[in-house]
């Protein structure tokens, strides 16, 4: 079977890495997650190759070209080129000599059916030439078209290998899966929980934001709950319902971030628990703090009215994400048009200054000092109450009134 990859071959970056790489008995392939969407026909950015070429002798290749190397994945067979700010993923054939739930050992090898025995599921072991002529060792074509997220080989030992599969196997359900799961499937995930305190936050971090701003989080996340992994992860799967109204916000072409998405599903007394776990960044955690304590006394009404003075204070990211963690939390009673109409119209709101600075108060004769700030806060309190009305002549003669 051939796909239609054009667009990659008329790419001259790709077309000059394939031009160096084919060598004589020596052969490269597109791999992975860039073959699997380009059947999907879905967008992939990153495009990885495979070959048949130790990583020494990339890098000798790459070198002679001048192309900029990243070579920290060397030791794992992976060579990162960089064309014109292009990155490709290069990685040399290769099977596991030895693992340990994280890390493996590895052999490198030019049989491409050892490699693809090696990978995790069957729809990411589909490789393609540069004539876009399909490998696929494993039915991964029939397993996509199903829907269906299959180990190759024993799923119990692909999982003793690397138990991030545990999530990837969630990840790739949240994507392209269709098919149903049993508890038997489940049990295996269910068995191994535990085993994911072995993986870096970071590597749980990237696997759980991905599932979580998936189209449709609910069902994998639902699988997620009855396998364990959730909990383990969050503590807590008491909010998950709430997850299903997300989708509501389809209707108005609205996406809703990673962090607005998880302080719904969290449930609150675990936010640091959850952050911890996830090492969540200082942007994400006090984004989540603030949603949680502005919620606590919300009023739509007073938002109404008031709502460029919530953008001031707050900013429009933290509007927004107060606005659907509030229709959310009152289990979607409310028309989505409403808020709807007030998330568009605040989009469009710039945030107001206060059009005097301590520059300002200097040149009419204040001394510089802490003075200098407290006026400029009794200054802003009078502006905010006019509802920012006033201008920079008005708040220049209020300044008068403190002197």
């Amino acid at each position: 079977m051939k796909i239609n990859i054009k667009k990659w071959t008329s790419n001259k970056n790709i077309s000059f890495l394939f031009k160096i790489l084919e060598k004589k008995d020596e052969e490269t392939r597109f791999i992975g997650g860039c073959v699997r969407d380009k059947i999907c026909k879905k967008k992939n950015y990153d495009i990885d190759l495979a070959t048949t070429i130790e990583p020494v002798n990339i890098v000798e290749i790459l070198s002679k070209k001048k192309i900029k190397i990243i070579k920290s994945g060397i030791s794992h067979g992976t060579v990162i080129a960089i064309i014109n700010k292009e990155k490709f993923e290069i990685t040399t054939l290769r099977k596991d000599i030895k693992t340990d739930g994280r890390h493996a050992k590895v052999e490198f090898t030019k049989d491409w059916v050892s490699d693809s025995e090696r990978r995790d599921f069957t729809i990411n072991a589909i490789s393609c030439d540069f004539k876009g002529n399909l490998y696929d060792y494993h039915k991964g074509l029939q397993d996509l078209k199903k829907g269906k997220i299959k180990f190759i080989g024993d799923p119990k030992k692909r999982i003793r290998e690397d138990f991030l599969r545990i999530l990837r196997f969630f990840r790739f359900y949240a994507y392209y899966g269709k098919n149903i799961i049993t508890k038997s499937d489940l049990k295996i995930f269910k068995n191994q929980v535990l085993n994911l305190k072995k993986l870096s936050s970071e590597r749980v971090y990237s696997e759980f934001k991905k599932i979580l701003t998936s189209e449709n989080p609910y069902k994998t996340l639902n699988l997620m709950k009855f396998s364990g992994v959730l909990n383990y992860i969050i503590f807590s799967s008491k909010n998950l319902e709430k997850i299903k109204l997300i989708n509501k916000f389809d209707k108005i072409n609205y996406l809703i971030d990673f962090t607005t998405r998880l302080a719904i599903l969290i449930d609150k007394k675990f936010l640091l628990r959850v952050s911890n776990k996830l090492k969540l960044s200082k942007n994400e955690n006090n984004k989540i703090k603030k949603i949680f304590h502005l919620e606590e006394n919300f009023n739509f009404k007073d938002f109404e009215k008031n709502k460029i003075k919530y953008i001031y204070y707050y900013g429009h990211e933290i509007c927004e994400s107060l606005l659907i963690y509030n229709f959310i939390k009152l289990h979607g009673n409310y028309k989505i048009d409403k808020y709807s109409k007030i998330i568009s119209s605040i989009k469009n709101i710039k945030t107001p200054r206060l059009p005097i600075f301590g520059k300002d108060l200097i040149k009419i004769g204040f001394q510089a000092g802490p003075k200098i700030g407290k006026i400029l806060e009794l200054v802003e309190s009078w502006w905010i109450l006019r509802k920012f009305k006033p201008t920079r002549k008005e708040c220049l003669k209020k300044l008068k009134e403190f002197d």
